[in-house]
């Protein structure tokens, strides 16, 4: 007859024990789930993608999981989570409101510096002079014709500099863009 075995040390305590579970140290992390998912990636962004595990020391599906998951969780209103054409596009469009406005509030300044500058002219003329006589009233009526002639030449004289690039917020001192700043003169 062969010789018995000899049990395993952690059995000699009887039955009792092999039905009792080893407590662990650590506790028991559940494993993810995970789905394969096939893409297909062009050489180029392959070999970038490539280098960046390399440099970084990530696995490809730890960074493309990442990424996605960025994307994902808000890819309208975070910009650093958006690709680069989607961040000029956006920049794009606020360059263009913007522009818009300012295009509407100097537009809206224009028209009332207009308006002010054809009432000074028309009131600030006949002041110069009392009509008490008939000769007075044409003197007046000389005057107001003076004053919008003097409104037209105006008018004239603003929009031939507006089209030869000429604002007038490059004659204003102490601005920014201002004349006397773009020439180097205080």
């Amino acid at each position: 007859m062969p010789p018995k075995p000899l049990p395993h040390p952690d059995l000699q305590s009887g039955a009792s024990s092999i039905m009792s579970p080893t407590p662990s140290p650590i506790p028991a992390v559940p494993k993810v789930r995970r789905v394969r998912v096939y893409t297909r990636l062009s050489h180029a962004l392959r070999k970038h993608l490539l280098a960046y595990c390399a440099a970084t020391g990530r696995s490809e599906r730890a960074v493309i999981e990442d990424a996605i998951a960025r994307y994902l969780a808000n890819p309208t209103k975070d910009p650093s989570t958006s690709g680069p054409l989607d961040r000029l596009a956006q920049a794009i469009d606020d360059d263009r409101r913007l522009r818009e406005r300012q295009h509407r509030d100097l537009e809206v300044l224009s028209e009332a510096f207009g308006r002010f500058l054809r009432l000074w002219m028309i009131v600030h003329a006949p002041t110069f002079t009392h009509p008490d006589t008939p000769e007075g009233a044409e003197t007046l009526s000389q005057q107001r014709a003076t004053g919008e002639a003097f409104y037209k030449r105006l008018a004239a004289a603003v929009a031939d500099h507006f089209r030869r690039g000429h604002r007038f917020v490059h004659d204003l001192p102490g601005l920014e863009g201002s004349r006397s700043q773009r020439d180097g003169k205080p």
